[in-house]
């Protein structure tokens, strides 16, 4: 093999080096638009399968809601050895706050029977009134302890218009009992609800 018998090496061109940094310029623009549109995607799927969870837990609601005139109560179903800490009342549809409630004083508000805007049942409640009209929408959330609770949302109109015995409750599930409400959970180890 002569000189001129050298096997030619392949020497990119000037426009060959840039048109693959072109494309790896582009394979990196393309990466981070997928993250960018996928981290909100993946926040927003998270968010809506909390949402879902805690609006249906897959039983039957915990809370019962009469409203008699001005009085408004709330049952909570526990077993014997809760007591209630907390009750919390938030508008539906802004989550507003609309009121709360710590430390019930009275045995029937520690066993659940919670009478709202009554702040001498309580340690501490905030505000002190009731507002003119409640929301459409009423978020109940009772607390036993600082992971232990039940939530429910009610429609206040359709609490309203129930013709409620004494002693029964409206859930989303229909018209219940105190005692029907708290049958609904297993104490576990025997014990019976009150």
């Amino acid at each position: 093999m002569g000189e001129r018998d050298v096997l030619p090496v392949h020497r990119p061109t000037t426009s060959g080096v840039a048109e693959r940094r072109g494309v790896r310029k582009a394979l990196v623009i393309g990466l981070i638009v997928v993250a960018v549109l996928a981290v909100p995607a993946a926040v927003v799927g998270l968010w809506a399968a909390v949402v879902i969870g805690m609006s249906d837990p897959g039983g039957p609601s915990l809370l019962g809601l009469r409203i008699d005139g001005d009085t408004v109560t709330v049952k909570a179903a526990q077993c014997p050895s809760e007591r209630v800490r907390r009750v919390e009342l938030r508008d539906g549809d802004s989550e507003k706050l609309v009121w709360r409630a710590d430390g019930p004083l009275t045995e029937e508000g520690r066993g659940g029977l919670l009478r709202l805007w009554a702040a001498e049942d309580y340690r501490t409640s905030r505000p002190a009134t009731r507002p003119a009209e409640l929301p459409k929408q009423l978020a109940v959330s009772v607390g036993y302890g600082p992971e232990d609770g039940a939530g429910a949302v009610f429609d206040t109109a359709a609490v309203r218009a129930a013709a409620l015995p004494a002693g029964s409750y409206w859930t989303p599930e229909g018209v219940r009992t105190g005692r029907e409400l708290d049958e609904l959970i297993d104490c576990g180890g025997g014990e019976k609800a009150p």
